[in-house]
């Protein structure tokens, strides 16, 4: 007798398959269950009743009818989609074994595929030319599981249903909720790991679970099921995942643990109980490193759940109720001072949850009557319902389906016999995922649920879904307090992903971000690792390319093990739904689920032709022998297993091949080929062996042509992106094939005409190490730049063998200015990440609560690292010093050191710590040559630090200079005279150490942090005296000048001196007009102009020569410092070396300074101040006038003045156009944020690893 679903059409209505909730709850008693001798479930009917209220009694009714046509439609057996929505196929198609047959013809045996990188011998199917077949030599016929499933010999399987409970959560009011003899453990410093990091769709108490304070306080066990405990602080700062940022820091706990939870045991607990808890915070962090204690001894790795096991201690239950409101109490009174010295209640009400997960079998029973009451009998029974928020607890409720295998003892027909031998895999078609989503979003359309569908295996027709309520303010199932019906949370998915999964990993092989890592070789690996951490110093990762190898060797013999397996389990397929508790109870009162009243949640046991032609009834799942299944996937594996190790063995050789064997410097180009190609391969087999979100924005580049984008901030804008396209090849053939457009199979890597027109977004599943924008800065450095500077060399000697020697001299210069620009990043980049390694050292001093991270410095590294990089100057670093006084005189005041009066918000004179000259007077005082001999030339004997990125890439540049240095001149001679307009601060540096300091003793500098005793560096401007003298008419042709201007009126410059001093002048108003313009523009409309009037005549007078009569400036231009040619560097440097006050000579003493220039006269600086003087109130019609002819004549058309604020990297802009038209349809326009990865994680539990029974259940790792 077979079991049959019903419609949807034919659905009983609510009212007669539904609970009698109003019934119950206007009765003047309280309910009671169908059985009066079940006093649990009454229990949690009676708690019911007393914690909702009339109008509720309605929606629990509504409710419970909604859950009803879930179990009958959702739940279902078969599909109504009658066929009408699956892919119509030829007649002549592949089943799963001739597809595998196929491709294995162009494969060595998988065994020796899987066997360790280095066994494998090198033969015509090792090498790159093979790719082709396995990857683009796709047949006419596509794939069919139609066909695969009607070609098998037995013509019919049994399949039975399991029903199960599979994840908890109980929002617990106390801790007192765990009934006697139980026992609570109270456990101290949990791994991160039990912490919920993802978006989570339940909201208990109210409560955003993933981005409220909290930590794990203990667990307890009941009816052989482990509850995790979590305390929440609805008070506290709000997190963000990962669960390792919303957990709490090393001072919160000990609040937590000195102040609250300690006091509380040893006051309410006790002896024999208390005796065995730590009594400080001290002991329990002292325990928790007590590997420390014997030499040689492993450590607790940071996930480590070992540590709340061995720091967790036995409650008994009787005592909780105390316990819990000592807790409470404590909590709610303890305060804590905040940095601005605000007092905060951050622990005030806390609230408890109770999770346990992964209890499929443990429930597991043909009707879900059966699995209910075992659910009752096992969970409730040990837990007081007057004690928890019953609003705020939930289950999921599954079934699985199985081929079934007969019981011993019965008699077999043939078709059974052979059943019961050959293991069977189903799988959900996806076409059929597609509606079941509409029947589901159809039960309750007031309340929208959004759906994600992931394909299965790199195939067409199997798939999975996921379903989640779309939380909005009116609309949000998830929380207690919203009364609609509603779904919060659906799934179907395949079983199989056991068969394929890791315990403990994601379930997931190959899922590694560093696994295409192995594309470089050791020293391209070191110098990746090297931009990782900022080009500080010379690094060794710890991640080596050893490690990696050796994951990519395990994975492998993981994937071996596998694929050789003698035996198969039966793999199923899985639905399951997210409940309300208190409904479900209601409805299990009420008889919704006995079998001989309900057949939709009752046992099922159902005969299916294996022939889709001869079924009546459509199913919404394939049956394919697992042996079947199992071998595609492995082959399917094997096909980007193959050329991966073609690619990472490439990168072990000595010898490289490369493009041109007259350069061997293009041998890092073919590595970084290599890598993206390895990161595709490394996709496409973590997609080959699991399930995966089609609807993954960061692999757009994949799976679609072309896609548009919204950038951030340009709301009217759409970009275009393209990609592989290789989601549509999928589409018309059922599985993945590469167009042989996509490879250049002769050298086995993406065609670089295809790649460079790919858009890569930042992916979240990447380490860091391999993180894209890592990538792009190594690609930038080894190709970009390299290959420009070669080419800009080659041209160059070519124009100087064609006897065009000013087209040679134009592409040396390019050339050299290009290196130049890129060793003055580099050197930026390691000086900024140096500086802010000293600034972490005061940070650790005196506590990083209290001191925080330095946003000038942060911003400053941000912007050498972008595209075009700020240069930076004293001005930069007189900023960063700013900040950093002012907040480390506000932390060590608070923690009660001494300081000086006045220090909390004037930084004092000594800071920076500028260096002036004794020996370097004219001519010998050029800034560049200064900087040249310092950093770079060093001819007799290396510094200790030579090894650092920017002397290396310096060192690149000047060998490959070696071709045109007979005719272009000295490489040293060129860089020398430039660098020093590219890099105008740096460290104190001699031969033995890199950093100079000051810390005499007498001197301020004596026993101040590090950090506060670096010594920097700076020139001073000194205005060309070539810009003196210079009739009007050579720059500004009129046939009539204006009034006091003749074509032979002189330009003006002033001395050093007083540029100096009008350099200093400008900076005080500066400060007012730009640093402090928020509070500038609420002054009276009379202190603003007093600032801004000075301003405006102080800027003008320094900006350039200017020419005018009367003191009256009638015409000015920026200065000009470029050179034409070579020899003109040496005449004179603009910047120039600070000489000590008392060796000025005094004949000199107006062309010498001391002091380097803060403002330097460049457009950043010159128009920034006048624009933000330009928006403030208050000005004179006569002034705005002045104002606007200054700004005009200073615009110098939008271009940088030869004063350059900024450097250029000379590369394209990212591979992407922008659609003009606003009115663009059917394109898919995704947020650029949301693309990148770097939005918070989509809100589900999915994410979580389950198996650890503290987070998320089995079958949330699809996602």
């Amino acid at each position: 007798m077979h079991q049959h679903d019903h419609p949807v059409s034919e659905l009983a209505s609510p009212s007669s398959h539904t609970p009698n909730v109003r019934a119950w709850f206007t009765s003047s008693s309280a309910p009671s269950s169908l059985d009066p001798r079940d006093p649990v479930l009454d229990g949690f009917l009676r708690s019911i009743y007393q914690q909702e209220t009339a109008d509720v009694a309605d929606f629990l009714r509504a409710q419970g009818g909604v859950y009803d046509k879930v179990f009958r439609s959702f739940f279902a057996r078969e599909c109504e989609c009658t066929r009408s929505c699956e892919v119509v196929e030829p007649g002549h198609a592949h089943t799963l074994q001739e597809r595998t047959e196929y491709i294995q013809r162009s494969l060595p045996p998988l065994q020796s595929v899987f066997d360790g990188l280095g066994t494998q011998t090198h033969n015509h199917h090792g090498s790159f030319s093979s790719w082709e077949s396995l990857l683009s030599d796709q047949t006419s016929e596509p794939l069919s599981f139609r066909k695969t499933q009607a070609s098998l010999t037995q013509k019919s399987v049994t399949i039975s249903r399991q029903w199960d409970v599979d994840s908890i959560w109980f929002g617990a009011k106390t801790l007192s909720a765990i009934r006697p003899p139980n026992q609570f453990r109270l456990s101290f410093f949990p791994s991160h790991k039990s912490n919920i990091s993802t978006n989570q769709i339940i909201q208990p108490h109210g409560l955003d679970l993933a981005h409220t304070r909290h930590t794990s306080i203990g667990s307890f066990s009941t009816g052989n099921v482990r509850f995790n405990v979590i305390m929440f602080f609805p008070n506290g700062s709000r997190s963000s995942a990962p669960a390792s940022m919303n957990s709490l820091s090393l001072d919160r706990f000990r609040d937590l643990y000195d102040d609250i939870v300690i006091p509380a045991a040893y006051e309410t607990l006790p002896d024999h109980a208390q005796q065995e808890i730590p009594s400080s915070y001290d002991l329990i962090y002292a325990k928790s490193r007590a590997y420390q204690e014997k030499p040689g001894a492993g450590r607790w790795a940071a996930d480590d759940e070992s540590r709340t096991f061995r720091l967790a201690y036995s409650v008994p239950a009787e005592f909780l109720s105390r316990f819990w409101a000592s807790v409470v109490q404590k909590a709610n009174l303890h305060r804590i001072q905040t940095r601005r010295g605000e007092t905060v209640a951050y622990y005030q009400n806390p609230c408890l949850l109770f999770q346990a997960h992964d209890l499929k079998n443990l429930f597991a029973r043909p009707n879900l009557q059966e699995s209910l009451v075992l659910f009752r009998d096992n969970i409730l029974a040990g837990l007081d319902p007057e004690q928890l928020d019953l609003q705020s607890c939930w289950l999921d409720v599954g079934m699985r389906d199985h081929v079934s295998r007969q019981p011993h003892g019965q008699t077999l027909s043939q078709n059974d016999h052979n059943s019961h031998h050959e293991p069977w895999t189903l799988l959900w078609k996806s076409a059929c995922c597609r509606h079941l989503h509409g029947r589901l979003s159809s039960i309750a359309p007031e309340a929208p649920v959004d759906a994600k569908y992931y394909r299965s295996s790199l195939l067409r027709d199997a798939g999975i879904y996921y379903a989640k309520a779309k939380s909005t303010k009116p609309c949000n199932p998830g929380h207690p307090g919203f009364k609609s019906p509603g779904i919060i949370r659906a799934k179907a998915y395949n079983c199989k992903k056991e068969l394929f999964g890791v315990m403990f990993n994601d379930y997931k092989l190959f899922s590694s971000g560093s696994l295409p890592l192995l594309a470089f070789d050791e020293e391209m690996f070191k110098d990746l690792a090297s931009m990782d951490q900022n080009r500080q110093r010379a690094f060794t990762p710890q991640l080596s390319r050893s490690h990696i190898k050796r994951a990519w060797e395990a994975n492998k013999r993981h994937l071996r093990a596998i694929s050789s397996a003698r035996r198969y389990p039966n793999f199923g397929i899985r639905k399951e739904v997210t409940f309300r508790l208190d409904v479900i109870l209601a409805m299990l009162a009420d008889g919704a689920f006995q079998p001989d009243q309900t057949t939709h949640t009752g046992p099922m046991i159902q005969e299916i032709m294996l022939d889709p032609t001869f079924n009546t009834q459509h199913y919404p799942f394939w049956i394919v022998p697992t042996r079947v299944i199992n071998d595609f996937i492995s082959t399917q594996a094997a096909r980007f297993i193959l050329p991966l190790d073609d690619i990472f063995r490439e990168a072990t050789r000595k010898t490289a091949e490369c493009y041109s064997s007259s350069s061997s410097s293009l041998n890092p180009v073919r590595q970084i080929l290599a890598f993206y190609t390895a990161q595709l391969f490394c996709r496409l087999l973590i997609y080959a062996l699991s399930d995966e979100d089609e609807e993954q924005h960061f692999d757009n580049w994949i799976w679609k042509s072309v896609w548009s984008v919204r950038p951030r901030g340009r709301e009217r804008s759409v970009s275009e992106r393209r990609g592989l396209g290789l989601g549509s090849l999928i589409d018309s053939t059922g599985m993945l094939w590469i167009p042989q457009s996509h490879i250049d199979w002769q050298h086995g890597h993406l065609s670089l005409e295809i790649l460079i027109h790919l858009y890569m977004a930042r992916s979240p599943l990447q380490a860091r190490l391999a993180h894209q924008p890592n990538v792009q800065a190594l690609t930038a450095t080894h190709i970009v730049v390299e290959r420009l500077f070669q080419e800009w060399l080659r041209d160059a000697q070519l124009s100087h063998d064609t006897n065009c020697p000013e087209k040679a001299n134009e592409y040396a210069n390019r050339a050299i200015v290009l290196a130049v620009e890129e060793t003055a990043r580099a050197y930026y980049q390691h000086f900024l990440a140096k500086l802010a390694s000293y600034w972490d050292r005061v940070r650790d001093q005196v506590g990083r609560q209290s001191l925080p991270a330095l946003s000038c410095l942060q911003r400053a590294r941000d912007e050498s690292a972008a595209d075009t990089a700020r240069i930076l100057s004293a001005q930069t670093i007189r900023t960063i010093y700013c900040e950093a006084w002012v907040e480390y005189s506000r932390a060590t005041s608070a923690s009660g050191h001494l300081l000086e009066q006045g220090t909390e918000c004037n930084m004092p004179d000594e800071l920076p710590c500028w260096m002036a000259t004794r020996q370097r007077l004219p001519p010998k005082d050029s800034w560049s040559d200064f900087v040249h001999s310092v950093l770079f030339y060093h001819p007799n004997t290396q510094p200790k630090w030579s090894q650092l990125y920017f002397l290396q890439l310096y060192r690149s540049f000047r060998e490959q200079w070696d071709s045109v240095k007979v005719w272009a001149g000295q490489f040293d001679r060129q860089f020398g005279i430039r660098i020093g307009h590219y890099i105008r601060v740096m460290f104190n540096t001699d031969r033995t150490k890199e950093v100079g300091t000051t810390r005499g003793e007498g001197t301020w500098y004596h026993g101040r942090p590090p950090f506060f005793q670096i010594q920097f560096w700076a020139p001073y401007f000194s205005p060309p005296q070539s810009q003196k003298g210079i009739p009007l008419s050579s720059v500004y042709h009129r046939r009539q000048y204006s009034d006091g201007l003749s074509p032979s009126t002189m330009s003006t410059i002033p001395t050093a001196r007083d540029f100096q001093a009008l350099d200093e002048l400008v900076w005080e108003h500066r400060v007012q007009i730009v640093d402090n313009i928020d509070s500038l523009r609420s002054a009276s409309h009379s202190y603003i102009r007093r600032h801004c009037r000075a301003a405006l005549l102080y800027v003008s007078s320094l900006s350039g020569p200017t020419w005018g009569s009367n003191g009256d400036v009638k015409f000015i231009q920026p200065w000009s410092v470029e050179r034409k040619g070579i020899d003109e560097y040496g005449e004179e440097d603009v910047f120039r070396i600070p000489v000590v006050y008392n060796h000025i000579p005094k004949h000199m003493s107006e062309s010498i300074i001391n002091q380097p220039t803060i403002f330097l006269p460049n457009r950043d600086n010159v128009m920034g101040l006048l624009k933000n003087i330009e928006s403030l109130p208050g000005h004179s019609a006569s002034f705005i006038a002045r104002l606007g002819w200054v700004m005009c004549e200073l615009d110098n058309n939008g271009d940088q003045y030869d004063v350059r604020s900024h450097l250029f990297l000379r590369q394209t802009e990212p591979p992407e156009k922008e659609i003009l038209s606003p009115d663009a349809v059917d394109v898919l326009v995704i947020s650029e944020g949301e693309e990148e990865g770097e939005e918070e994680a989509e809100d589900d539990e999915d994410d979580e690893d389950d198996n650890d029974g503290e987070r998320a259940h089995r079958g949330d790792d699809i996602i």
